[in-house]
């Protein structure tokens, strides 16, 4: 077998050219893998003790308005909450914007072929993370963080976790207590039998089990970091899948560990460093949230002990072939470093975002950074105007020594008596007038945060020398508010809004193990991420504010118009297509607030083409053929009347010529029997004479 640290020809024709290598490449062992991951966690960006650290934790504490140290003692103490109130003023425009809409991201396809797909993938991305994600907090606590400690975190991976159920049953047969258990991840907890009586049956064994049942979760899950979590690689600029080291170092319990895939034996007595506990910024985030003394006393059940962990990512040179590759390296420890998953990765997790990016820096500046100063200045302002007002209401008093009892001006109290020797013995000392220029100052001072921020609280802005009288002069004045919000939503979109989905996508396509069914809008839709491209383009789509709402209803209303114009006019099918007037419809409809189009529009990609109207020249000739063809059913009608009416003529004559006849004939036929009856009467009449005639000669003879 071949030593993969031994030089290959190339290797030695290089170094024959170059000169013999000061620094081979090698397998590195398990011992430096430790120290280099041990250095870099060391000397990173915003560890314990760094000034990013440092500059977050004073951001957090003028957001609720603590103690600025410089406070006097019976003095004034108030703090104006200027950092808050430009952060709450911030949010509300920036969610609506995300949120306010149907979809957050839509993939593009890199060829017409896979469109389909890049729906389905844009369905499937957004469905997944604002509904089985809770996506409106995990963009709320982003957002958040980054507006208030310059930079806003979120951690995307695969996740595959292993948790027991346990599940209890009654009245079981022998042959289904055999098929609960013939599953291998099933443990059977405990296992009684009894007997029963069956009707027609007779005494019958049946089971009641209580059974452990191993379930396996797997899917994409986005989880956002405390900032003082991050840690990121000194002089590192940009965060993605080259940067040169990024860890999350976190609490996690040995169960957490477990369920992951790690060995028990192999954690259970591992020693936990504390240290991240006092980190600047956790103890000032959490420190009214816990009390003092803190027991640090571990818990006595082994499962439920926690340890501080590192999910390291970091470019290395491990298996030394010239090439540093992304790794993923989970430590226990910072002292003495534990490895418990050291493999290949195929991009780094974390994704960034920063409202005020500084070029050729990884940490911009956050909202808190702008405006800490002037809460400091305008706390002082405002300090001593309390304190002018404490003097009016309560003065300072000028006495004649030894003409006022001290214990009676000392005791305040409503009615009381103060003795004094001679009248005018006490005297309060007159304050200056408050000074116009105190107040004028805050003004001021509250400008200038605005300029910085483009924040400002209602109706602070609209004095009557920055707008006229006019709706265009309002709205101009308001569009000009929102532009460094508006700016600030899309440096998020275009930074780690963009990267955070399309790192969903990968994880997505490259873990999944069959089609899945869900159910979108009351439609049962069908995704198969294997057939999707990890590579598509995406777009994040970014709404307006509510001070454009009505702006952007009124300017869609003018294209509904022209498209209205350009239909009338038979533009419709290849200057207005049936997209275009859907897309217009789920604008307006997004414009008003509703989040959801579909209630009320259908996708015309998604439903059966009408027929094509027909043109004025093919209507026309498809008139002259029907009345055509009319005419001519028209004729042969009328001459087969005729014909029918001639033969029926013809037979009608053929009948009364019959009809004659048969009559005329009969007619015959009477007079011949008439004859015939004549003449028989007329031979009876002669016979009869003729007998007479002979009776008569006899009698005579």
């Amino acid at each position: 077998m071949m030593d993969p640290t031994a030089p290959t020809p190339q290797d030695e024709e290089e170094s024959d050219y170059y000169g013999p290598a000061k620094y081979p490449a090698r397998v590195l062992g398990e011992e430096e893998i430790k120290s280099i991951v041990q250095r870099e966690l060391q000397d990173g960006l915003g560890g314990l003790g760094s000034q990013v650290s440092e500059e977050r934790r004073m951001a957090i504490r003028m957001y609720y308005g603590r103690p600025l140290g410089n406070e006097i003692r019976d003095r004034s103490q108030v703090v104006m909450m200027d950092v808050l109130e430009v952060v709450e003023w911030t949010m509300p425009s920036l969610m609506r914007m995300f949120t306010g809409g149907m979809n957050i991201v839509r993939f593009k396809p890199n060829r017409p072929e896979d469109q389909q797909n890049a729906d389905l993938a844009s369905r499937y991305i957004n469905y997944t993370f604002m509904n089985r994600m809770n996506g409106f907090q995990i963009l709320y606590d982003w957002f958040k963080t980054a507006l208030l400690e310059k930079n806003g975190i979120v951690k995307v991976y695969f996740k595959e976790e292993r948790k027991p159920i346990v599940t209890s049953y009654t009245g079981l047969t022998e042959d289904e207590l055999t098929e609960l258990l013939d599953n291998d991840d099933v443990e059977p907890v405990s296992v009684d039998s009894h007997e029963e009586e069956i009707e027609g049956i007779g005494p019958v064994t049946l089971y009641d089990m209580t059974m452990r049942e191993w379930k396996t979760t797997r899917g994409v899950a986005v989880d956002g970091i405390a900032p003082e979590e991050f840690i990121s690689a000194r002089r590192m600029i940009v965060l993605d899948d080259d940067s040169p080291f990024t860890a999350q170092r976190k609490k996690m319990t040995v169960s957490q560990l477990v369920s992951m895939g790690i060995d028990f034996d192999e954690i259970a007595n591992l020693p936990n460093d504390d240290s991240p506990e006092y980190s600047q910024g956790r103890t000032e985030r959490l420190s009214e949230d816990e009390t003092y003394p803190v027991s640090t006393a571990e818990r006595s059940d082994v499962a439920s002990r926690e340890l501080w962990v590192a999910d390291c990512y970091i470019k290395l040179d491990e298996d030394g072939d010239g090439y540093s590759e992304l790794r993923r390296i989970l430590i226990v420890g910072e002292q003495s470093i534990h490895i418990l998953i050291d493999e290949e990765y195929n991009q780094n997790p974390f994704c960034s975002i920063t409202p005020v990016p500084m070029p050729h820096k990884f940490y911009g500046m956050s909202l808190a950074d702008l405006v800490m100063d002037l809460q400091q200045i305008r706390s002082t302002i405002l300090r001593q105007i309390m304190d002018h007002i404490y003097l009016s209401t309560n003065p300072r008093l000028a006495i004649l020594e030894g003409q006022v009892e001290l214990d009676d001006l000392l005791t305040v109290r409503p009615g009381g008596l103060v003795r004094q020797r001679s009248l005018g013995a006490i005297e309060p000392i007159q304050l200056p007038p408050l000074p116009r220029e105190a107040f004028e100052a805050l003004t001021y001072l509250e400008e200038v945060r605005a300029n910085r921020t483009g924040i400002m609280a209602h109706g602070r802005e609209l004095d009557a020398s920055a707008i006229n009288s006019t709706a265009t002069g309002l709205a101009q004045l308001m569009a000009e508010k929102q532009q460094k919000i508006e700016l600030i939503a899309r440096i998020f979109a275009n930074t780690g809004m963009k990267d955070l989905f399309r790192k969903m996508l990968r994880e997505v396509v490259e873990n999944a193990t069959k089609e899945e069914q869900i159910e979108i809008n009351g439609e049962w839709v069908t995704f198969n991420p294997n057939d999707w491209d990890t590579d598509m383009s995406l777009d994040i789509e970014v709404g307006l504010g509510a001070g454009q709402a009505i702006e952007r209803l009124a300017n869609l209303e003018k294209i509904e118009a022209s498209q209205d114009r350009i239909v009338a006019g038979g533009g419709l099918g290849y200057l207005v297509k049936p997209e275009h007037i859907y897309n217009l419809s789920v604008r307006k409809a997004e414009a008003a607030g509703f989040k959801n189009p579909d209630l009320f529009f259908s996708n015309p990609e998604n439903e059966e083409p009408p027929p094509e109207k027909p043109s004025i020249e093919e209507q026309q000739l498809k008139f002259d053929s029907i009345k055509a063809e009319a005419e001519m059913k028209h004729d042969q009608l009328s001459l087969e009347l005729e014909m029918r009416r001639d033969s029926e003529l013809v037979r009608h004559r053929a009948e009364d010529l019959a009809m004659k006849e048969r009559v005329e004939m009969a007619r015959i036929e009477m007079q011949e029997r008439l004859g015939l009856g004549q003449q028989q009467a007329m031979i009876e009449q002669a016979e009869i004479n003729a007998a007479g005639d002979d009776s008569e000669g006899e009698a005579s003879e």
